[in-house]
């Protein structure tokens, strides 16, 4: 099998994690078979540009869980380092955000004590304790002399996680963490990928990036009669069992479910431009992927950084607080307030506008059931005034929906991904409209809002709403394949009062609209992407955001200005919770 163009070195080697198992739409085939071929490398090279602060949450809590576990330190003593570190947590790395290492004292205690409750329950039902393995699990095929269909010569299967062992190796177990609470469940192949590991893997040494592994499988003496995993909530300190298996329904659960997967990663063909494109190896060459350079007019960030994401959300929370921005949009952290109710509801209207758009063959709302409070989708609890209040809503949208009498040939993409990438500033550009739809030979992007007050006519559309302005850059750029001067961006605003509702057009192709929307993005995007220590900015964002517990000044603001009963419902729809989910969750 051939390199992609874009690509050097060898693919004879596949290492799969068990996080290539997760379940992931927006993923790029072409990405996903030379990711999980580590010897292939960009052409050309990506120098190695250091973060400036920690970008993996976890990476703190499993650095002070070496310490206890591995070290024999005191716990007291890992959290007093923990609580005094001002910089890159045992001087390596990089430097964590004071509010990651608050989190991170947080987490190791709640890991601790429930490690502990489920030992104890282990030994009472008579399972012998388990351990740390300071080593991770590495399942490795011997290297052979010839490749196989897939063009490889040798595997390499890797899991996730903590891991831990009985003396006698009769019993192996895996804790997985996740950032807010525990999963209730994980996809078949990925729990199937994590117990073939734990099954069959031995401990191996961790190698240099670009290294070969040795050329034998790897083998042991004693296999394990019995594989567990648990889900472990950081945020909460719940825990979910997994599954506990035995050898034989370890080997047939990879067959039917990882296997497949596997085979599907490391054989993909065709792209999908996407999040994928971040850390695709084969960018430079890849001819899906929209180039728009002098998007908007922003200066390189000195030195540059790694390859990064940008959506009109990361503008957004960036410019209100960029502490929030880093914490909850890059690290993911979460600690599970509820959203307030006007994003709730916004959600809920929202999601329910994805399943009538999404009905084929395409027909307008006007055409389908009046809604009622059985409308909102189950998922969404909302008590009666404020589900009222959304079928308010929905009632509303049904005389403004795009699709009334829509013609049978016409496209119509619900929640579609949209990508750019500007390769002076090595920037993914990701947009993910709520309708992109055609009309007449037009093409129209819609994004649609709920909002307890009318329309501010102090601002501008592009200015309030940067996700228009990026719409209008995007167009004029030809990220769409779509002619700007026969195109339009569209925003729907639905309100409580039916008088407030708007539907406003914006023309993509207008001089004026394509300087102010590069006015707009530039000056958000510039300060994010120079951005190196993520301070934060107080306000009353503070009330609703999703690091506030860990976060001090974010606390102290909350406690000085608390909100009255009618401030809690937020003008906007999305959340950082909720919205435009461009990353992936541990």
């Amino acid at each position: 099998m051939q390199n992609p163009p874009g690509t050097t070195g060898h693919g004879w080697l596949v290492k799969v994690s068990s996080r290539t198992a997760r379940p992931d739409p927006t993923a790029c085939p072409t990405h996903l078979r030379t990711a999980v071929r580590p010897l292939l490398t960009a052409d050309p090279p990506v120098p190695f540009r250091p973060a400036p602060r920690e970008e993996f949450g976890p990476g703190p809590l499993f650095a002070a869980l070496d310490l206890w576990e591995h070290e024999g330190r005191p716990l007291t003593d890992v959290l007093d380092e923990l609580r005094g570190t001002r910089g890159p947590f045992r001087g390596r790395g990089a430097p964590v955000h004071p509010a990651l290492l608050a989190w991170t004292v947080e987490a190791i205690e709640r890991y601790v004590a429930a490690r502990g409750t489920e030992q104890k329950a282990a030994q009472a039902a008579g399972l012998p304790p388990t351990l740390a393995v300071r080593q991770g699990w590495t399942v490795r095929t011997a290297k052979r002399d010839a490749p196989d269909a897939r063009g490889a010569r040798q595997y390499e299967h890797t899991a996730w996680g903590r891991q831990y062992a009985s003396e006698d190796g009769s019993v192996r177990d895996l804790w997985i963490p996740s950032l807010g609470r525990a999963k209730p469940d994980r996809a078949a192949a990925e729990k199937a990928a994590v117990a073939y590991v734990l099954a069959l893997g031995q401990p191996a040494p961790r190698r240099r990036r670009g290294a070969e592994p040795p050329q034998a499988a790897t083998e042991g003496d004693r296999l394990p009669a019995r594989v567990r995993v648990f889900d472990f909530g950081c945020a909460d300190g719940s825990v979910t069992p997994l599954l506990d298996w035995g050898q034989s329904e370890v080997r047939r659960r990879f067959a039917a479910d990882a296997a497949p997967v596997f085979h599907k990663a490391a054989t993909g063909v065709g792209t999908r431009p996407g999040p994928s494109c971040v850390d695709c190896k084969v960018i430079s060459r890849c001819g899906a992927l929209h180039r728009a350079p002098g998007l908007w007019d922003t200066t390189p960030a000195a030195p540059l950084r790694r390859r990064r994401s940008v959506s009109a959300w990361d503008l957004r929370l960036h410019g209100e607080c960029p502490a929030q921005y880093h914490l909850v949009r890059r690290l993911h952290l979460d600690d599970l307030t509820m959203e307030n109710d006007g994003a709730r509801r916004g959600r809920a209207v929202d999601a329910w506008l994805n399943e009538r758009h999404g009905v084929r063959p395409a027909r307008g709302c006007r055409d389908l059931p009046v809604p009622d409070v059985s409308s909102i989708p189950p998922a969404f609890a909302l008590d009666a005034p404020l589900g009222r209040v959304a079928v308010r809503m929905m009632e509303e949208h049904r005389a403004l929906c795009p699709l009334n009498g829509i013609g049978p040939h016409e496209k119509v993409l619900v929640q579609h991904q949209v990508t750019a990438y500007v390769p002076e500033l090595d920037v993914v550009v990701l947009a993910v409209p709520d309708l992109l739809y055609s009309h007449r030979g037009r093409m129209i992007w819609r994004e649609t809002k709920t909002s307890s007050r009318p329309l501010f006519e102090g601002r501008s559309l592009l200015h309030s709403y940067p996700q228009l302005a990026l719409a209008v850059l995007l167009f004029s750029a030809g990220a769409l394949a779509a002619e700007p001067r026969r195109s339009w961006v569209e925003f729907e605003l639905l309100c409580e009062d039916r008088a407030s509702c708007r539907l406003e057009r914006i023309d993509p192709s207008r001089p004026e609209n394509v300087a102010e929307a590069r006015e707009v993005i530039a000056e958000l995007a510039q300060p994010l992407l120079g951005d190196t220590s993520y301070e934060p900015r107080t306000g009353r964002h503070c009330h609703n955001c999703q690091a506030r517990t860990w976060c001090k000044p974010g606390t102290a603001y909350v406690a000085g200005h608390p909100l009255s009963a009618s401030a809690l419902q937020s003008p906007g729809v999305k959340t950082g919770r909720g919205a435009d989910q461009a990353s992936r969750h541990v």
